[in-house]
């Protein structure tokens, strides 16, 4: 979570490493993925950070900059659920819970759907770092993944994998490591 000035610049370079894109003025306008990933972050800096009733008119226009963004890409990703380093390829819907936690450079692809259990908002997936998400993957309920997790694409992931390192396939998904 971005607590200072400092982290939000280190999870904005390290989005930026992470990226499909290279660090210029070109990509730097025109890259409507980069554009998110920096809304994103710049409204989670400010959100976590700024406090008080002046600030309050400002953290809405930044939420709703990054949600515009975010509706215009198909991104229906909330704030303070990504650690540093997320990168999204493509853009295309990807539909993310409010309650999930997921660790440091993780990779989403489009159709991805983490969420949260029927009846159970906060029921929520809690990914480790360096997972990827396969196109069409989909993530729910009270689950938690290892470090290091690799999920196929269009795999149904609905129970824990804790161990690091995990290749999740099928439907339900089941680990082939």
């Amino acid at each position: 979570m971005i607590n200072s000035k400092s982290d939000y610049l280190e999870y904005k370079k390290m989005d930026a490493a992470n990226g499909t894109f290279n660090i210029n003025i070109k990509e730097y306008i025109f890259n409507d993925i980069w554009r998110f990933l920096r809304a994103l972050r710049y409204a989670e800096y400010i959100h976590n950070t700024k406090h008080g009733k002046l600030w309050k008119g400002y953290k809405l226009y930044t939420k709703f900059k990054y949600k515009s963004i975010g509706k215009k890409l198909g991104f229906s990703i909330p704030m303070n659920v990504f650690g540093p380093g997320l990168t999204l390829p493509h853009f295309g819907n990807i539909v993310v819970s409010s309650y999930s936690k997921i660790g440091a450079n993780c990779k989403v692809h489009v159709g991805v759907n983490i969420g949260a259990a029927y009846n159970r908002p906060k029921d929520a997936p809690v990914l480790g770092d360096n997972c990827y998400i396969g196109p069409g993957a989909k993530l729910f309920g009270d689950i938690v993944l290892g470090n290091h997790t690799q999920i196929g694409a269009n795999a149904v992931v609905n129970k824990s994998f804790p161990d690091e390192g995990a290749v999740l396939v099928g439907v339900p998904a089941k680990n082939i490591k």
